[in-house]
């Protein structure tokens, strides 16, 4: 497949987890972030198709880097993957524009799941 898909998580092995995940579904052209910092430079530079993105950076937390995106492009999909399992959080998330929601850890079937139906979006 050739959707670009940027992946933001400062945990190697969450970000290991999800890249072979997506390569087994066939998707290969996938980045990497790890800083907010990091993340806005290649959300830029590159427009992927879907950011999957973790909301505690160590240079950013909560939902900020969230709408930071969307202020960039308010289109973009994005979904949100945190350890991080409030209600309210996930709920303020998709009102502000993110296209999903995964829990960590998670069960690859139901993350390729909510990544084909952001993509599709």
């Amino acid at each position: 497949m050739n959707e670009t898909i940027l992946i933001v998580d400062d945990a190697e092995f969450s970000r290991s987890v999800m890249k072979q995940a997506l390569f087994n579904a066939g998707f290969d052209n996938i980045l990497e972030a790890t800083t907010a910092e990091e993340t806005r430079k290649i959300f830029e530079s590159e427009s992927p198709d879907l950011t999957v993105l973790d909301i505690m950076l160590p240079d950013s937390f909560d939902l900020k880097l969230l709408y930071e995106l969307l202020s960039l492009n308010k289109e973009a999909r994005i979904v949100i993957n945190s350890a991080i399992n409030k209600p309210e959080i996930t709920r303020e998330a998709l009102i502000a524009g993110a296209r999903g929601f995964i829990t960590k850890p998670f069960n690859e079937v139901d993350f390729l799941c909510k990544i084909k139906m952001a993509l599709e979006d």
